[in-house]
C-alpha cells in the first residue's frame, strides 16, 4: 500500500507470526498507513502488568544459564522463543510506539487469568535450568527459516476460497476458544459504540484465518466484514499492498 492511502472505517484485523525478527518494523509501516483511531492487541492486561515488573529479570536468569561456548548469537530457536516468551512482543512494542506518537489509544484485551495460568506453567517448567539445557541442545532451523514458513502456512489459507481444515492454536490449547470469544466480544462493542472509527486488532494469523473447523476470531466476526492484513508483506486478501503477486 502507498504512503498517503488508507482505508475506510471498520474494523482491520492483522495476522502476525509471533516472534517475526522484523516485525517490528512491519507492524508500524502498516500502522502508519492504516491510520487506526484505535488499537487492540492479543495480550492481557495481566500479562502486560507481568512482563513490565519481571521480563528483564527472568531474561537475565535465562541468559546467566547459557554457556559462553554456546555463543549467545546463535541460540536455537526454541530458546529464541521462550526468551520472546517473557518479553513485551514486537506487536507490543511496535503498538505502544506509534499510539505514543499518534496519542492513539490502544487496549490490551486478551484474557488475564489465561495468562497466570501459562505464567504459573512457564514458571515450573520453561524456565528451569534443566528445560533451558534441552532447548540448548537442540539443533534446528534457525529463526527467521521459522517464522518463513509460518508465513507460507497462513498465505496458504488466506484467500476467501482458501479454509483451513484444522487451526493447530484451537486444538492445541483448551483455552482458545474461550479467548476468542472473549474478544470477539470486546471487538464487537467497540465496532457498536464508535461505528465511524477504524479499529484495528493485532493478533496472530490464526486467530484471523479462515477455519472450516471451531470459530476462531475472524469467524466469531465475519458478520462485521472485517478488513484483513497478513503482516507478511506479499499476502493480504483486500490487497493493501498493491505490487504483491501471486496471491
Amino acid at each position: 500500500m502507498k504512503a498517503g492511502e488508507s482505508i475506510s472505517a471498520g474494523l482491520v484485523l492483522v495476522g502476525t507470526v509471533h516472534h517475526d525478527p522484523h516485525g517490528y518494523d512491519k507492524l508500524q509501516r502498516v500502522l502508519a498507513v492504516v491510520q487506526p483511531d484505535i488499537i487492540t492487541l492479543e495480550l492481557s492486561p495481566y500479562g502486560r502488568g507481568f512482563r513490565t515488573k519481571h521480563s528483564l529479570k527472568l531474561s537475565q536468569r535465562i541468559l546467566s544459564r547459557i554457556p559462553v561456548v554456546a555463543g549467545r548469537d546463535q541460540l536455537p530457536a526454541a530458546l529464541e522463543h521462550l526468551l520472546a516468551t517473557i518479553t513485551f512482543p514486537f506487536e507490543y512494542r511496535a503498538v505502544r510506539d506509534y499510539a505514543a506518537s499518534r496519542s492513539v489509544p490502544f487496549y490490551c484485551i486478551d484474557l488475564s487469568h489465561v495468562s497466570r495460568h501459562k505464567v504459573r506453567m512457564l514458571k515450573t517448567e520453561a524456565l528451569t535450568g534443566r528445560n533451558i539445557k534441552m532447548l540448548l541442545a537442540l539443533s534446528d532451523k534457525e529463526l527467521p527459516d521459522s517464522v518463513t514458513m509460518c508465513y507460507k502456512m497462513a498465505a496458504a489459507v488466506w484467500c476467501e476460497h482458501q479454509v483451513c481444515q484444522r487451526l493447530p492454536y484451537l486444538a492445541g490449547d483448551p483455552s482458545a476458544v474461550e479467548r476468542d470469544e472473549h474478544m470477539s466480544r470486546r471487538l464487537r462493542n467497540l465496532c457498536k459504540q464508535l461505528p465511524k472509527k477504524t479499529i484495528v486488532h493485532i493478533a496472530g494469523w490464526e486467530h484471523c484465518a479462515n477455519s472450516a473447523g471451531p470459530s476462531n476470531l475472524h469467524g466469531l466476526l465475519k458478520d462485521l466484514c472485517p478488513r484483513r492484513i497478513l503482516l507478511d508483506e506479499a499476502w493480504s486478501d483486500n490487497r493493501l499492498v498493491p505490487d504483491a503477486q501471486g496471491s
